[in-house]
């Protein structure tokens, strides 16, 4: 094979980052085999060789026999066997193989060091995400199928490499050391199972997590990355030690996991417990994201609006559309200095009594939406992603995600989830609509509820909780599935609101 999937080479000065702060050098030295699963062009195995050279050893010395390889790509693979042959005159043709890792065999080994591709389930070329369902099954990341269709779709092909890599491959109490996101750690639900370090009753645990904050470690990536260590059956304990780089200097922290699966939060060193403030809100209030148009926002979100009567508005100075069905969209304006005033709007062709999408025959009825519609018909059946094509196939294709009945809620509980680090909540009321993951929201049917809401929503606990969890500035900061911890969901029946 010779397609890449989340390719991202490790440089040498980081791969021996690694192996200095794992003692995996002298662990290799003194007869312990190392694999990685996903070796690339090899960069990790090299940096042992290396790091041995650099301490005056000789290569002829050196336990080459000892050092194992696996790599998807082939182009990659030969790279990799070059790149021996060249610097050291060794033939490693024997101990790289050129597979994919999901069809590995369960050889053992002493030390896993890899880093294996970040790539979220849902941006995986289409042919491989139906091969690799069975293994997010198997090795109990998505125990339902139907997860990888919603929330689960983010979960990322990482998780799944270390996953089966510890189960499969390496030997009881044997250390495996991988370059990672840390979103597997840090972020909400879609993790929640890797987090849980078993499957097929095998187990392990995490040792320690060193997180690079704005370490430039590798060149043009965004997301949030570290280094992590697991230890084969080991016992399981949710504090573990987490280094971050804070100026200049590593500062050592404690990651604390509040409950078997949940995301980890930061704390200082010297605290073990975690007091996780909770509030009670209706089942029908829980946190949603904006709507989402799919890659459709110029057909569908306006910067210009004018209402010609009460039926009628005009948007982007050329298209008149009904306008019960055009609402105000907020946006990061509308969050300074408490700005009401909308300077963009979004266009909704859903029934509002059912959250749902009209059907044809109702479009039908609106001459002008359905010109309006038919004009942009190819671009939206062009979207691309598995859910809404679900609706397009079914020949919905003017749905959008993130739209129900919520979104049709007189208040908004709303907050900026996106890149940020305050929680600074704000009610919207009527019309108003949240936009793509920049915002989530709560929605209440009532004032009352809103107001309760809102003041529970205003502690600053709420805050100092999403500081823990280390992600500020980031698309995690406030999403749904992160606030989602702090509540606790009743039916309308119960009256009664807990606070924090």
């Amino acid at each position: 094979m010779n397609f890449t999937i989340g390719d991202i080479f490790t440089p040498l000065k980081w791969a021996e980052f690694a192996v200095e702060k794992y003692d995996l050098l002298d662990a290799w030295l003194n007869g312990k085999s190392v694999f990685d699963p996903t070796m690339g062009e090899g960069n990790l195995l090299f940096s042992l060789v290396e790091s041995a050279i650099k301490k005056g050893a000789e290569i002829q010395n050196l336990p080459i026999k000892n050092l194992f390889g696996n790599e998807i790509n082939k182009t990659y693979y030969k790279k990799a066997i070059f790149k021996f042959q060249n610097h050291f005159g060794i033939d490693m043709s024997k101990n790289f193989t050129n597979s994919d890792f999901l069809l590995f065999d369960n050889r053992e080994f002493d030390i896993l060091f890899g880093n294996p591709p970040w790539c979220n389930f849902v941006d995986l070329p289409n042919e491989y995400k139906e091969f690799t369902k069975k293994y997010f099954r198997e090795y109990n990341l998505t125990p339902n199928p139907k997860n990888l269709l919603l929330g689960g779709s983010r979960i990322d092909i990482a998780a799944l490499i270390i996953q089966k890599s510890i189960i499969n491959n390496l030997k009881n109490k044997g250390k495996a050391v991988f370059f990672l996101p840390l979103s597997l750690f840090l972020n909400g639900n879609t993790h929640m199972n890797f987090r849980k370090f078993n499957a097929n009753e095998k187990y392990y645990s995490l040792d320690s997590i060193y997180d690079f904050d704005n370490l430039a470690v590798f060149e043009n990536i965004a997301t949030r990355h570290g280094l992590a260590c697991f230890i084969k059956e080991k016992t399981i304990s949710n504090v573990v030690p987490y280094y971050r780089f804070e100026e200049n200097n590593w500062k050592k922290y404690n990651a604390i996991s509040p409950k078997s699966g949940e995301a980890f939060l930061i704390t200082e060193k010297n605290k073990n417990t975690i007091k996780i403030p909770q509030i009670k809100i209706p089942q029908y209030s829980k946190p949603r994201q904006g709507i989402n148009p799919c890659g459709a926002v110029g057909v569908f979100v306006f910067n210009e609006y004018k209402q010609i009567d009460g039926n009628f508005c005009f948007v982007n100075n050329k298209f008149k559309l009904p306008d019960e069905y055009v609402y105000p969209l907020i946006t990061s304006a509308n969050f300074k200095k408490n700005e009401k005033n909308p300077s963009k709007w979004v266009l909704l062709p859903y029934d509002k009594n059912t959250g749902k999408p009209l059907s044809k025959h109702e479009i039908e009825k609106e001459p002008f939406l359905a010109e309006y519609l038919e004009k942009n018909k190819e671009k939206l059946i062009n979207r691309k992603g598995t859910i809404i094509q679900t609706q397009i196939k079914r020949g919905i294709w003017w749905a959008m995600l993130g739209v129900g009945k919520y979104n049709y809620a007189p208040y908004k509980i709303v907050w900026e989830a996106y890149g940020k680090n305050k929680f600074k909540p704000q009610i919207f009321t009527d019309k108003w609509q949240a936009n793509q993951s920049l915002q989530a929201f709560i929605p209440c049917f009532d004032k009352q509820t809103a107001e309760k809401i809102f003041t529970d929503f205003s502690n600053p606990k709420i805050e100092e909780y999403l500081l823990m969890s280390k992600m500020e500035g980031t698309m995690n900061w406030a999403q749904p599935g992160k606030i989602s911890s702090l509540l606790t969901l009743y039916h309308k029946k119960e009256e009664k609101y807990g606070s924090i």
